[in-house]
């Protein structure tokens, strides 16, 4: 390359080094996971580049894509700090997550039970609820079932979808929790779980490890149905 066509090169890459400099900042979105005191929505999608007021008592928790939380309290006014990601960044967990509470249609309050005193009355995301059928999702091993009512042992019988037995089990009395092995359950497969006077059918979703990332980690669940653990994520936040 002769001098002139180094001299065009280093001005073109001058030019294009300028032109990304140029560029705005691009705020990126959050969903609304929990609200008090206004009339935003949970599941609600803001753009964190425009601005936002919120009275005195409001309070609002959102999330980011990438996993990140904001909490604000009125009186604000501004808009809310970069989430982290770009336009070009995928926006899918967000989307899952926004769907999930919109659908559910449930009240900030209802949100509030889960970060208080939800210990007592729900399983923590990564336990099995096994007082009624449905869809769960499992990671790591062992599997931890999970239920409300510890007083009496219980003779636990689980079957795979063609009933046949995989293991009996007891649970002793004064546990809410079982612990049994990973390699019962396949990703996708149904069970059975035979409780005294009452059958639980889960159908069960498995990954080796769940993501770090809460927006991450709760989309996953809700994509495959585990709705109640999902929430039980976001009300941890």
């Amino acid at each position: 390359m002769g001098k002139q066509g180094l001299g065009k090169f280093l001005t073109a890459l001058t030019g294009m080094a300028l032109l990304g400099a140029a560029l705005p900042a691009v705020a990126g979105q959050w969903v609304v996971i929990a609200a008090g005191q206004t009339s935003l929505q949970l599941g609600a999608v803001l753009d964190g580049g425009k601005p936002l007021k919120l009275a005195e008592g409001t309070q609002l928790t959102l999330l980011a894509e990438d996993g990140k939380t904001l909490k604000l309290s009125g009186p604000y006014s501004g808009a809310p700090e970069n989430g982290g990601v770009t336009t070009d960044a995928p926006t899918d967990n967000l989307t899952t997550i926004a769907g999930l509470l919109q659908g559910h249609q449930q009240s900030a309050s209802t949100l509030g039970v889960m970060r208080g005193n939800g210990a007592q009355q729900l399983p923590t995301a990564g336990l099995i609820n096994v007082d009624q059928s449905g869809e769960r999702c499992l990671s790591g091993d062992p599997v931890i079932l999970w239920r409300g009512h510890a007083a009496n042992a219980e003779q636990v019988t689980l079957t795979d979808g063609q009933g046949a037995a995989l293991a009996h089990l007891t649970w002793p009395a004064g546990q809410t929790e079982l612990p049994v092995p990973g390699r019962y359950f396949e990703d996708g497969k149904s069970y059975l779980l035979q409780r005294p006077g009452k059958s639980v059918s889960l159908r069960v979703h498995k990954t080796a490890m769940l993501p770090d990332n809460p927006a991450a980690r709760a989309a996953w669940m809700a994509k495959n149905g585990c709705k109640a653990q999902a929430l039980i994520v976001l009300g941890g936040l």
